[in-house]
C-alpha cells in the first residue's frame, strides 16, 4: 500500500484543536480560536488545551437494580389518592363562580361579584 495519499490528506487537514490562541486584529477586536490567527492579526498567546475525559457510564449494582424495581412496582400498584370532599367542594364553587363571571361579566354589579367571591370563600373555608 502506498502511504503517499494518506500523507497528502493529513498535510491538507488543519491541525488538531489542542491549543487555544488569542488573536488581536488591527482594529483591536479580540478573538479566541483553535486555528492560527488570520492575516493582519497578531497572536498574543497560545495556551495548550487538555480535553475533558469522556465520562464512563457506571453500571448499577444488582442491589440497586432490585431496589429500583421494587420502588417502580410499588408505585405501579399504589392506589389512587383518596378524594378530598372539601377540596372538591371548593373547586366546584370556584368553577361555578368563574362560569357565572364569564357568562355575565358585563352585567354583574360590584355587590354581585362580591357575593360570588363570598360563596367561594365559604365553600373553601369549611
Amino acid at each position: 500500500m502506498n502511504p503517499l495519499p494518506l500523507i497528502l490528506v493529513l498535510a491538507v487537514l488543519p491541525p488538531p484543536a489542542n491549543v487555544l490562541r488569542k488573536c488581536v486584529a488591527a482594529d483591536g477586536a479580540v478573538s479566541y480560536q483553535a486555528l492560527p490567527c488570520a492575516a493582519g492579526s497578531e497572536q498574543r498567546w497560545v495556551q495548550p488545551v487538555k480535553p475533558d475525559p469522556a465520562p464512563v457510564p457506571r453500571a448499577a449494582a444488582p442491589a440497586e437494580r432490585t431496589a429500583t424495581a421494587r420502588v417502580r412496582a410499588s408505585l405501579a400498584e399504589s392506589p389512587r389518592p383518596r378524594r378530598d370532599p372539601r377540596r372538591e367542594r371548593c373547586e366546584a364553587a370556584r368553577r361555578k363562580a368563574d362560569e357565572q363571571r364569564d357568562r355575565l361579566w358585563n352585567r354583574l354589579s360590584f355587590d354581585q361579584r362580591s357575593e360570588l367571591d363570598a360563596r367561594v370563600a365559604r365553600a373553601c373555608a369549611r
